[in-house]
């Protein structure tokens, strides 16, 4: 049956279309308040000349299925929820400028919190924000607070508690001796509570407690729960507070297709995010972030338009002097994003034409090495997009160490990726013309090829397998290239430091008579270096492996 007939048979009632490519891939979903009429407007040639997308969509398309629901509501809805399961070509797709974090709470028994860059169907996400720092301070504030689980372990069977339990950091339901429903009322509803911008019951218990123990002159305790509030307050310090307290806002200001959302929980700016969409109309962001995308809908969504979702929450133009003033503060991110993404563009035009690639370089790999003579070699490679880190596509590799030999060392490193990973549009090597000439020899030999450029140090000079070529010091090109060698060695640099720390550890402990290798785990897992080990108190390490006179003679030893 054909695409046409098919669309005559649909009924005019309320649902959701599917257009399904040659392999029986998804490639448009779509509501109508009349299935019928709407399919078969995809097929008038009034519509082809104002649409583009709608001409390839019935070229490519060899199916159409129709499911009918109740009303536009449920219409909606499942529209959202198949464009966010099957990621159609055609849809309207909303583009993050770069992978942005969640808090996720799972959803099990014992919940556990955790930080995620990737969300799944399961589970309970807050978030998105913008700074991982910011959120990993926030996370850690927040176990201190109401001691929820962060391992991974599974629970069917009581074990041992690991050392969060006896720092006073978890609630220990591996041991089994706390309830289901005690552990979700003390530990995760507060969380849900503080997540969702309701601060104050947060901060009210802290400082009752602390007055408490004051009264009671256990100093030691106030003073935690003291240093609890600091903790708070160094979190949130660079979180500047915009509004009253117990306003949750989200405030989207848009640019042409670029979009900048402030994300306002508890009268602080938690967020700000960017992304891109290939519409101008706010109603297609709105309905791709919230439905599609399925993050959190706060009290009320300022925008520049009224618009109505069928949805809770109030959707909607400023209604005080505050939201006028954050919906200017949004647009006008919005028009500074939009403008450096230009520049952007720009410099890889210019990068392209510079260095005669073969190919606009929209994904660049940057390629370092690091060794200490010979010793504990390794090497990162970091990804750029659109002249943007996508630090989800950073690489460490190792290497057996021995000999200095930085090419065989890159040659290597070729090999092992791009013999599971596809090529990028361009790679750059950290040095000269040498390790240009390694990676494209290793690129022959895997029957691959991809366009390679060196910046050696020196004199920030550009390598190409026919030579050097030479940029002014203040170009965007070569700005934008130093900037990824530079990621690139900061990232290598980090992996071997910590390489070289943990070798140290174990190699003096190696060393202490009595400390066996279960022990000696244990302790490389609570500090990641010996300076660390050296400031710990007796009690704490005794507690750790649990000998207080073997905990003794490992400080007397280091």
């Amino acid at each position: 049956m054909d695409l046409l007939m098919k669309a005559k048979l649909a009924p005019n009632s309320p649902g959701v279309y599917i257009f399904y490519g040659p392999q029986g891939e998804y490639l448009y979903i779509g509501k109508a308040r009349r299935l019928r009429n709407r399919l078969l407007s995809y097929f008038r040639e009034s519509t082809h000349k104002q649409n583009r997308k709608v001409v390839n969509i019935i070229q490519e398309a060899s199916g159409i299925d129709f499911i009918v629901v109740s009303n536009e509501r449920e219409a909606l809805l499942l529209e959202a929820s198949l464009i966010f399961e099957h990621k159609p070509k055609y849809n309207v797709l909303l583009k993050d400028t770069e992978f942005y974090p969640y808090i996720e709470i799972t959803h099990e028994p014992f919940p556990t919190v955790k930080i995620v860059r990737r969300r799944s169907q399961d589970g309970l996400y807050f978030g998105p924000y913008t700074d991982m720092k910011f959120v990993k301070g926030l996370v850690d504030f927040l176990q201190q607070v109401y001691h929820f689980r962060a391992c991974q372990k599974g629970l069917e069977k009581a074990t041992k508690p690991c050392m969060d339990f006896y720092m006073h950091r978890c609630e220990g339901p591996c041991t089994h001796q706390i309830s289901e429903t005690e552990y979700n009322e003390k530990c995760i509803a507060p969380v849900k509570k503080f997540l969702s911008g309701d601060i104050s019951p947060t901060l009210s218990l802290i400082e009752t407690k602390m007055k408490k123990f004051a009264q009671m002159m256990d100093f030691e305790s106030a003073a935690k729960y003291r240093d609890l509030l600091l903790k708070f307050e160094r979190v949130m310090e660079k979180q500047r507070v915009v509004l009253d307290q117990y306003r949750n806002l989200d405030v989207i200001g848009r640019s042409k297709n670029l979009y900048v959302l402030l994300r306002i929980r508890g009268g602080h700016l938690l967020a700000k995010l960017v992304y891109e969409l290939d519409s101008t109309n706010v109603e297609d962001f709105v309905f791709n972030y919230y439905m599609v995308h399925r993050n959190e809908i706060p009290e009320a969504v300022i925008l520049e338009k009224n618009i109505n979702l069928d949805v809770p929450g109030y959707f909607g133009r400023p209604r005080d002097e505050v939201e006028e003033d954050l919906l200017k503060k949004a647009i006008e991110n919005a028009k500074n994003e939009l403008g450096i993404k230009g520049l952007r563009k720009e410099t890889l035009i210019s990068l392209k034409d510079f260095l005669s690639l073969s190919k606009y370089p929209q994904k660049i790999e940057g390629f370092d090495v690091a060794h200490l003579h010979g010793s504990f070699t390794v090497a990162s490679v970091v990804v750029f997009i659109d002249g943007l880190p996508f630090k989800e596509g950073y690489r460490h590799y190792r290497f057996q160490s021995g000999k200095i030999d930085d090419f065989a060392t890159m040659k290597e490193l070729v090999k092992r990726r791009y013999l599971k990973h596809t090529l990028p549009d361009l790679i750059l090597v950290d040095g000269g013309v040498g390790q240009v000439r390694a990676v494209k020899k290793a690129l022959e030999e895997i029957n691959k090829n991809c366009d390679v450029i060196g910046l050696a140090k020196e004199h920030e000079t550009v390598c190409t397998e026919q030579g050097e070529l030479f940029l002014e010091l203040n170009s965007p090109i070569l700005r934008m290239l130093v900037a990824i060698r530079d990621e690139a060695h900061r990232f290598a640099n980090t992996f071997h430091r910590r390489l070289r720390t943990k070798e140290t550890i174990v190699s003096i402990l190696n060393e202490i008579p009595g400390l066996g290798p279960k022990r000696r785990k244990k302790l490389i897992e609570e500090f990641k270096s010996i300076d660390e080990l050296r400031k710990a108190d007796l009690d704490k390490v005794a507690k750790i492996i649990g000998s207080k006179k073997l905990a003794s003679v490992i400080l007397s030893k280091i």
